[in-house]
């Protein structure tokens, strides 16, 4: 499911990330590899959503959270 799909407060691992290689290599560069745990911290309401990965916290906008392929914990 897309990570923006995802509800506050629960842990999900990304499976992938689809779109072009510059939405792949700059959400690689932030931590969204495969297999990374990421909590979701606010995603209600709208706006962007605040997910945390490896101890820091992202705003990612609902468009590129389209993209972001995740699986709940």
């Amino acid at each position: 499911m897309p990570l923006a799909f995802a509800l506050e407060g629960s842990m999900v691992r990304v499976v992938g990330v689809r779109g072009g290689f510059g939405v792949g290599r700059r959400m690689a560069e932030l931590g969204f590899t495969p297999n990374a745990i990421l909590k979701i911290v606010k995603s209600g309401g709208l706006g962007p959503i605040l997910v945390e990965v490896k101890g820091s916290r992202l705003a990612v906008g609902r468009g590129v959270a389209m993209k972001v392929m995740v699986e709940p914990l």
